[in-house]
C-alpha cells in the first residue's frame, strides 16, 4: 500500500472522509427484490419496503389486511393471491378499532386459513394499540418489531402515531422512523391511509398522506360496490398487480370473487369524479398544474396517478377544458 493510500485510509477511518462510505459501488452484485405475494401471477410488496393501502372509511381497507394475512397463515392460493414464502412471522398493530372488533377480525383471517380461531398462532401476533398514547405506540412498535423479526408488518392506523397529520416536520419524522425499521429490520410495513371523504377533512391528508404515497413501493386502493370489496395497486416501482375482488358472506367469512373490468371502471369513475368535487370546493377553476396538486392531495396519491385521472377525467366528460383552465361539470 502506498503513503497516499494509507493516508487516505486513514482519513476515512478517522471520519474526515466518512461521507464516502455511502457511495453507491457499482461493481458489487445487484439484489433482485424478493417478494411476497403474487396476486394475479405477478409479484407484488417487496420486501424490507413500505407499502400502503388506502380507501375511504368503511370500504374494506382493513379487511384487505385481514386476507393477505390468512394468505400467508395458510401457507397457500386464496383466489388470485398466493404466498411467496412457506413460512412468514406477521405483526399487527391496531390503534383504532375494540377489543371485541380486533378479535373478530383476527378470527376471520385464522378461519380463512384454516387454522383454530380460539388460541393464538405463533406466527401472527396482533397488538391493542387503542388506550396507549403515541409514545407508548411507537415505543411497542419499535420494540416488538426489534425482538420478533418479522417479515410483514401491519400498522393500522398510522396517523395515530403522530399528532398532526398537517405538520411538515411531524409527518416527515413519521417516515423516516417507519423507513428506519425497514432499513434496520428488513421487513416489510403496510401502513392504512384514510381518504377523505366530501365534507369531511378529519381524514388522512395533508403532509403525512402525500408522503405516505410518495414513498412506498407499492399501493392499493379498496373500494367496494355491491358488497364485493375491490383492490387495485394504483401505484407502483415495480409491475403493478392484478386486481382482486373478495367478499365475507353471512357467516362472516372471506370469499374470493371474480374482479369484473365493469366493476373496475364504474368504482374508478366515481372515485375521480368525488375526487374532483373534493378539489373544486373552495375553488372554480384551476390550472393544470394546480389540478394536478389539488387531485394528488384530495386522493392521496403520486403526480403520475394524478395526471392519469385528469386524463381519464376528460374522457369520462367530468371536466370543462377552456384554454388552460379546468373547471368540474356539475
Amino acid at each position: 500500500m502506498t503513503s497516499e493510500q494509507m493516508k487516505f485510509k486513514a482519513e476515512v477511518t478517522e471520519g474526515k472522509l466518512k461521507y464516502r462510505n455511502h457511495i453507491l459501488d457499482l461493481s458489487l452484485p445487484t439484489n433482485e427484490p424478493k417478494f411476497m405475494f403474487s396476486i394475479g401471477g405477478v409479484p407484488t410488496i417487496p420486501q424490507g419496503e413500505l407499502v400502503g393501502i388506502k380507501g375511504r372509511a368503511k370500504m374494506g381497507k382493513s379487511q384487505f389486511e385481514y386476507y393477505l394475512i390468512a394468505v400467508m397463515l395458510a401457507s397457500v392460493s386464496r383466489g388470485s393471491v398466493k404466498p411467496m414464502q412457506d413460512h412468514y412471522k406477521i405483526l399487527l398493530f391496531d390503534t383504532e378499532q375494540s377489543q371485541v372488533s380486533l378479535k373478530k377480525c383476527c378470527q376471520r383471517a385464522l378461519n380463512f386459513a384454516g387454522l383454530p380461531t380460539d388460541k393464538n398462532d405463533n406466527r401472527f401476533l396482533p397488538f391493542f394499540m387503542r388506550p396507549l398514547s403515541i409514545e407508548e405506540r411507537r415505543k411497542v412498535i419499535a420494540d416488538a418489531v426489534g425482538a420478533e423479526k418479522p417479515d410483514i408488518v401491519f400498522i393500522d392506523g398510522v396517523r395515530d402515531l403522530l399528532q398532526d397529520f398537517n405538520s411538515l416536520d411531524q409527518s416527515n419524522d413519521l417516515i423516516q422512523w417507519l423507513l428506519s425499521l425497514t432499513a434496520e429490520h428488513g421487513c416489510t410495513i403496510v401502513s392504512v391511509l384514510h381518504q377523505n371523504k366530501a365534507k369531511d377533512d378529519g381524514n388522512m391528508r395533508g403532509h403525512l398522506g402525500s408522503e405516505l404515497l410518495n414513498k412506498p413501493t407499492d399501493c392499493f386502493e379498496v373500494s367496494k360496490k355491491d358488497g364485493k370489496f375491490l383492490v387495485s395497486c394504483t401505484d407502483s416501482r415495480n409491475v403493478p398487480c392484478a386486481d382482486l375482488a373478495f367478499s365475507i358472506d353471512a357467516e362472516g367469512n372471506f370469499q374470493p370473487e371474480e374482479a369484473s373490468s365493469g366493476d373496475k371502471s364504474s368504482a374508478r369513475a366515481a372515485e375521480i369524479q368525488r375526487v374532483l368535487k373534493l378539489c373544486f370546493k373552495d375553488k372554480p377553476s384551476m390550472r393544470y398544474g394546480e389540478l394536478v396538486e389539488a387531485y394528488k392531495l384530495e386522493a392521496a396519491v403520486s403526480d403520475r396517478t394524478a395526471q392519469r385521472a385528469i386524463k381519464d377525467a376528460k374522457e369520462y366528460d367530468f371536466l370543462c377544458v377552456t384554454e388552460d383552465s379546468y373547471t368540474v361539470k356539475t
